[in-house]
């Protein structure tokens, strides 16, 4: 961790303890010379703009924060710069206020409730998790509670409604009910674990806005040890869905039973730089038969993806849904202020009659196999200070059968089945 220089807005003006002022901005450019999705006939190119100012207070019991967004694009063509993924502008991020204590009814426990509107990291944040490289951000409304400590044991509940991003006009809540449990343990150096069930309610009532239709139980389990020089590390993840769902926006209700698996272990180099080894697997289920008036893809709710399958800007080819991927990952640290990372992934459909989820190609006969590609990622990071950093990324994606075969068929829409270069630059800073 850096120490705070004194641009950071805290020490500028030279702020009580119990006051915080912050603004983070984010520049990034995008390029991608091949086209991946249906109907898409050309690369693309944007630039990426996200602005986040924030106030907080934490004085004594009293807890209070606010967070503005305003977040825009500009682009080879309107594809990508009108969507609420890359434009959400001059909004309100988090307002919430809310109570807490070190010593919870004289147990010596942890203790907080806020209630507004507020993002979250719960566990490895497959499920729920606050966005770090898409240029919006999930919000939600309502009440999270918390009680104990993320060193030992830590009991979580919220009752929330997702918010609906609007790219222009105000954000407002979507009509969606999320509810659930989490309890997490640190204790165990060799075995951290996390337990949750969350409860997904989509608004199915006449007049509702068309959306998945989803009335969904998702319980979990996570086992993991975190990387250690000289040491093994390990992770595996299982989650699984049950109840009903549409397979598309407005279409009907189906019985939902979907499923997602992660494994992984790693090795840490006791080397300078130190190297790290990363194998991993995830699964996560697709829709065996799209006649049999069943739902079988995995939905990863409010889940990034950015930290484990790709890049979540022009070139999100990938979702946590309907895929089978091995992969291996190397990182190094030259230095405590860079990073790099490489990271080989292949793809298949989990159900070969399924879509491409994100692509929008099917072949709902099964006939163009299974076989998406091979992938791969190159990133690094620069941090030159407490205020600004650098990272540059590339991704390579070597178009697997299933896209040649969807060609030779004449599948409506299908794109080229030329491999796809993508490459971003982004500069940050925070004050």
């Amino acid at each position: 961790m850096l120490q705070k220089s004194e641009l950071h807005l805290d020490k500028a003006l030279n702020l009580p303890e119990w006051l915080h002022l912050g603004l983070h901005q984010r520049t990034r450019y995008e390029t991608l010379n091949e086209p991946w999705q249906k109907g898409q006939v050309s690369g693309e190119h944007i630039v990426a703009l996200q602005t986040l100012p924030s106030l907080g207070v934490r004085y004594q019991s009293f807890r209070f924060f606010a967070e503005m967004i305003d977040a825009r694009t500009y682009g080879s063509s309107d594809r990508f710069v009108t969507t609420n993924s890359f434009v959400d502008q001059t909004d309100l991020l988090q307002l919430y206020g809310g109570l807490g204590t070190h010593n919870f009814l004289g147990t010596g426990l942890h203790a907080e409730a806020t209630f507004g509107r507020q993002t979250f990291d719960f566990g490895s944040r497959r499920l729920i998790g606050r966005n770090q490289f898409r240029n919006t951000i999930n919000a939600f409304d309502g009440l999270h509670m918390s009680l104990g400590d993320d060193e030992n044991w830590q009991l979580r509940a919220l009752v929330v409604a997702p918010v609906q991003r609007l790219t222009v006009k105000p954000d407002t809540e979507a009509r969606t009910l999320l509810w659930g449990f989490f309890l997490g343990q640190r204790g165990i150096k060799w075995a951290h674990t996390d337990l949750y069930v969350y409860f997904l309610e989509d608004e199915t009532k006449p007049g509702a806005v068309p959306g998945l239709q989803r009335s969904l139980v998702n319980p979990g389990f996570r086992l993991f040890k975190e990387p250690a020089r000289g040491e093994f590390d390990y992770e595996a993840e299982t989650v699984w869905q049950v109840g009903r769902a549409a397979l598309t926006q407005g279409g009907t209700r189906l019985k939902k039973f979907a499923h997602f698996q992660h494994i992984q272990i790693g090795y840490t180099f006791n080397l300078p730089w130190k190297p790290q080894l990363l194998i991993r697997y995830d699964y996560a289920s697709g829709d065996h038969d799209p006649n049999d008036n069943k739902d079988g893809r995995f939905d990863t709710l409010y889940g990034p993806v950015n930290f484990e399958l790709n890049p979540t800007g022009i070139f999100e080819v990938f979702a946590r849904s309907n895929i089978s991927s091995p992969a291996w990952r190397l990182a190094v640290e030259p230095t405590r202020m860079m990073r790099f990372t490489f990271q080989h992934r292949m793809f298949w459909l989990a159900q070969s009659r399924d879509e491409w989820v994100n692509t929008g190609l099917q072949d709902s006969t099964g006939g163009a196999g299974n076989f998406l590609g091979h992938f791969f990622e190159a990133r690094g990071r620069w941090l030159l200070s407490s205020n600004f950093s650098l990272e540059p990324g590339w991704c390579y994606l070597a178009k697997g059968s299933f896209v040649s075969n969807l060609l030779a068929a004449g599948a409506p829409g299908t794109p080229t089945d030329q491999n796809s270069n993508y490459a971003y630059v982004q500069a940050v800073l925070n004050f």
